[in-house]
């Protein structure tokens, strides 16, 4: 959970580098997070709880994808990409003379 809070807070941080562990444990929770939501929309009867949690993630998690492909030593903004980002995701960081 302290990767996720970790992105959160690293929210405004597109040059920075982060790890493969932090992004895919960022990635998952991210993810899975849909499924609580999902059921707590459908038990309150607001459609748009789903929407609202994208729109809020969608910078943290567009952060983080940056700062990995940063890391990895990719063009950042190749993870604007659908899918592209997270296929390149992947790769090992790149090493550093």
């Amino acid at each position: 959970m302290k990767y996720f809070i970790n992105a959160i807070t690293r929210w405004n941080d597109f040059s920075g580098k982060t790890d493969i562990k932090s992004f895919w444990i960022f990635f998952l929770i991210f993810s899975l997070m849909g499924f609580p939501i999902g059921f707590i929309r459908s038990l309150i009867d607001f459609e748009y709880l789903f929407t609202i949690y994208i729109v809020i993630m969608i910078i943290p998690y567009m952060a983080i994808g940056f700062r990995r492909l940063n890391d990895a030593g990719i063009n950042k903004f190749l993870f604007l990409i659908p899918f592209v980002g997270l296929i390149l995701a992947v790769f090992p960081s790149k090493i550093r003379d």
